[in-house]
């Protein structure tokens, strides 16, 4: 039987990478999904190409403006008739050192990758409660240990983990389940961006490899499963935890 038969599943960032990954292994495991991006070319795209793996839909916004949010949830109810999953994937990075580190970038992050969450999470809450049901914030392996020069990216990651922790005390006893998911270095069009954008670009891809221990950098859908596993009734006893999916990264 299908891990997530009868759920619905609402995924934000969807349009590539992760959240492409996520919404394809849901739709494998029976929820209805929707996606939801920033990019409304890119969801379109994204939404074509997964219709044949099951029940999509998808919903243009941004997750940092709360009018958005709301809309994005009010879409995945009207449309399928309840909402059982919430997974707040939409982030970006940031490679910039303190010195160099601008009020516009450092607001441009955090927006994204807390108040993101933040937005999404405070309009689906209501709906929520009426079933029970399961939170996934993604984290990072930077929300564990930090990296040089990325003290933005570093400080919402970290502050996604504990915002997690947050929530899964305050939510569970309406029954539902908050936790984090926390990717190490991972194949995504931005990761690939950065390969094509350097100057040595096999070199660049190395360095990306031999990041963790595992020697590799993760697929998209490796991730993924640890979201099905975290939305499902197999992680009935986690709440408020981080599964890190980072090849032995923090491990070091």
């Amino acid at each position: 039987m299908a891990r997530l038969s009868g759920k619905v599943a609402l995924v934000s960032g969807g349009a590539s990478g992760i959240g492409k990954a996520i919404a394809q292994r849901f739709l494998e495991e029976g929820a209805k999904v929707v996606i939801t991006d920033i990019n409304g070319d890119g969801l379109t795209s994204a939404t074509a190409e997964l219709a044949a793996s099951g029940e999509i839909t998808s919903v243009t916004g941004d997750v940092g403006v709360m009018d958005d949010a709301a809309r994005m949830i009010e879409a995945a109810v009207q449309r399928y008739g309840q909402l059982d999953i919430l997974v707040c994937n939409a982030g970006i990075t940031s490679v910039m050192p303190i010195e160099m580190l601008g009020e516009e970038e450092w607001d441009r992050v955090l927006r994204t990758n807390v108040k993101g969450m933040f937005t999404l999470i405070k309009n689906a809450v209501p709906h929520l409660k009426e079933r029970g049901g399961s939170i996934i914030t993604l984290g990072s392996e930077m929300g564990i240990v930090a990296v040089p020069e990325s003290p933005a990216y570093n400080a919402s990651k970290g502050a996604v983990m504990m915002f997690t922790k947050s929530l899964a005390l305050d939510l569970i006893r309406y029954g539902i389940r908050v936790n984090s998911l926390c990717p190490g270095v991972t194949r995504t069009p931005l990761l690939q961006a950065e390969i094509d954008n350097s100057l040595d670009p096999a070199k660049t891809a190395a360095e990306q490899a031999s990041w963790a221990p595992i020697m590799r950098v993760a697929d998209p859908l490796e991730i993924a499963n640890g979201a099905v596993w975290l939305a499902s009734d197999e992680s009935s006893f986690a709440v408020g935890s981080s599964l890190v999916l980072d090849g032995g990264y923090t491990a070091k």
